[in-house]
């Protein structure tokens, strides 16, 4: 099984912690060339095209095109079989009935909504340009069209916030009676507004410990509220775990088309060129050849993420290690309760996911 990952560069606005390749388009020409590269860059990839089960459309922000835009992108994807799982993201002040009605028409059967919050000031702290009703309005329109599947994404530890904006925004989310969420907390990505605010001393980050605190409330009251966590920063309930995510976790290949966008096909991996002119002359930007150390260190990291964690054996046989006496610090973290090895699996625990990054790095 393969993944089909399609970026879609453009934005209303640019938001101030956002890293994605993303602009700003000046006019309606600019997105349909772009769409015109992008067909031609995804039927390079045509001979793999049986092998692709899941497609998610990102952005930047997919749902700013209008409706014929729109629907020449998702024409370009009709005669794909086998699909388990075909997501977009839409940011809720942009969607609309008839950019629902097209979704539908096209048999998008997963949708990420961008909330971040459901509090104003943070949201103006964050560059979003939508509102609370923005976001009741879209879940709506999904819902009264058919879509159950349906995700949204917030954020946690923005300047500002304290244990009680968690709760408040976690109230509003059940309202929602969605059955999946994505809670990251904020990162200070180098090439971002906040990032430079940062460092020009406009605002102090939250400290550590109580980012901590506020993830450890998350957990706990998502699981009150049934929720089951499965990543790191995922939680979802009656069977809605995302399937094409879980490809990049579980470290199995995808192609990844668009400006910017990167993609593992054939042990290589691979980043777009990330200006359109240079995107448009060329697509890939760098490729590198993932040999059988890399793939382990991989698989391991990106295993641990999942709560679920590594089947020790398979990992074993698959790369002659016996990782428990080849990295023997990994049983002082069992010893100390951050790990813990369950009918086969080495995983986190709820301790050892507040140092998570501290254990990936003995396999970087």
């Amino acid at each position: 099984m393969r993944g089909l990952y399609i970026h879609i560069p453009f934005c209303k606005r640019i938001c101030t912690y956002c890293d994605f390749t993303k602009r700003v388009p000046k006019d309606n020409l600019m997105i349909k060339e772009y769409l015109k590269y992008l067909k031609e860059e995804l039927f390079s990839y045509e001979k793999y095209f049986s092998s692709i089960e899941t497609i998610y459309i990102g952005g930047g922000t997919p749902t700013l095109l209008d409706e014929t835009d729109l629907t020449i992108l998702l024409d370009m994807l009709k005669d794909f079989k086998n699909i388990k799982e075909y997501s977009i993201e839409i940011n809720p002040e942009t969607l609309t009935l008839d950019k629902v009605k097209i979704l539908k028409k096209y048999g998008i059967n997963r949708c990420s909504i961008g909330v971040e919050s459901f509090d104003d000031n943070t949201l103006k702290i964050l560059g979003r340009s939508h509102t609370k009703n923005d976001i009741y309005n879209a879940v709506k329109m999904l819902k009264d069209n058919g879509f159950t599947n349906i995700n949204i994404d917030l954020i946690f530890a923005v300047p500002g916030q304290n244990i009680s904006s968690i709760e408040n925004d976690l109230k509003e989310f059940y309202k929602l009676d969605i059955n999946h969420l994505s809670y990251y907390s904020l990162i200070l990505e180098e090439n971002t507004i906040l990032y430079h605010k940062y460092k020009h001393n406009l605002f102090k980050p939250i400290d550590n410990e109580i980012e901590a605190k506020m993830y450890e409330f998350i957990i706990n009251d998502l699981e009150k509220n049934d929720f089951k966590q499965y990543e790191i920063s995922n939680f979802s309930k009656n069977n809605s775990e995302s399937i094409h995510n879980k490809i990049y976790w579980e470290n199995k290949e995808y192609i990844g088309v668009g400006l910017g966008a990167s993609g593992y096909v054939d042990s290589t991996r691979y980043t777009n060129n990330n200006l359109l002119k240079e995107y448009y002359k060329k697509y890939r930007k760098t490729e590198e050849f993932i040999d059988k150390n890399t793939k382990f260190s991989e698989e391991m990291i990106l295993g641990l993420r999942m709560l679920k964690g590594i089947n020790i054996d398979f990992v074993n046989k698959k790369y002659d290690k016996d990782i428990l006496n080849d990295f023997s610090e990994l049983k002082k973290y069992v010893n100390n309760g951050f790990l813990a090895i369950d009918n086969g699996y080495l995983h986190l625990t709820k301790k050892g996911l507040l140092i998570g990054n501290d254990i990936f790095e003995l396999f970087i």
